[in-house]
């Protein structure tokens, strides 16, 4: 009994540390309010899709997108509930990428999406969709509900762009494209889809 009981202890601790383990791990690479991925870790995937990207000259799209009035939210609701509404919009538009997207938080409540193998009227209807989805699902809050827009800029890293040869920081300048969109969308009037002016990265 003393031996099956030794046994079982050391099972226990083993499973405890790989549990301890995994939860380290998950910590380094997920946002731990939104279960989506950091900053760090979600440039370091996007760093390798790039590349993969760049080898076999396929199209590449990036989202950004950020709540809009979210600042309103929190000085209404308080921050607690801001940080609801944050981890509910991540799921919203969790659910509905891909699984070969890659879905990360910026910072505060800007988010940003890289989208292999995805050409810009594709990475459009994405973006369109998940705005659509987000203006109409309500957010339960202790004993009412409220909407939330987002507004998205899109950019496309063509086909042809790559084949003709890179130079610097392309994957930074895409992303930095989407921003601008971004920006572009959120002075048009917020809740919607801009897509960068320019049919390729400059």
């Amino acid at each position: 009994a003393r031996l099956v009981q030794a046994f079982a202890d050391h099972v226990a601790i083993a499973l405890e540390n790989t549990r301890l383990f995994e939860d380290t791990r998950r910590l380094a690479i997920m946002d731990p309010l939104t279960n989506i991925y950091n900053r760090r870790h979600f440039y370091e995937l996007a760093h390798v899709e790039f590349e993969r990207t760049s080898r076999y000259h396929h199209p590449l799209s990036a989202i950004m997108f950020d709540l809009d009035h979210f600042k309103q939210v929190n000085d209404t609701y308080g921050h607690a509930v801001g940080d609801q509404v944050l981890k509910s919009i991540a799921e919203i538009c969790r659910v509905r990428l891909r699984k070969s997207d890659i879905f990360g938080r910026d910072g505060g409540e800007e988010f940003v999406i890289i989208m292999p193998e995805t050409d810009e009227h594709r990475a459009w209807s994405v973006a369109e969709r998940l705005r659509r989805s987000v203006a109409r699902i309500p957010i339960p809050l202790n004993d009412e509900k409220i909407f939330i827009t987002i507004s998205l800029g899109v950019a496309t890293l063509s086909r042809e762009r790559l084949i003709a040869g890179l130079s610097g920081d392309i994957l930074e300048k895409l992303i930095d494209n989407a921003d601008q969109a971004l920006y572009q969308a959120k002075q048009a009037g917020r809740n919607r889809v801009v897509v960068f002016s320019l049919k390729e990265v400059q």
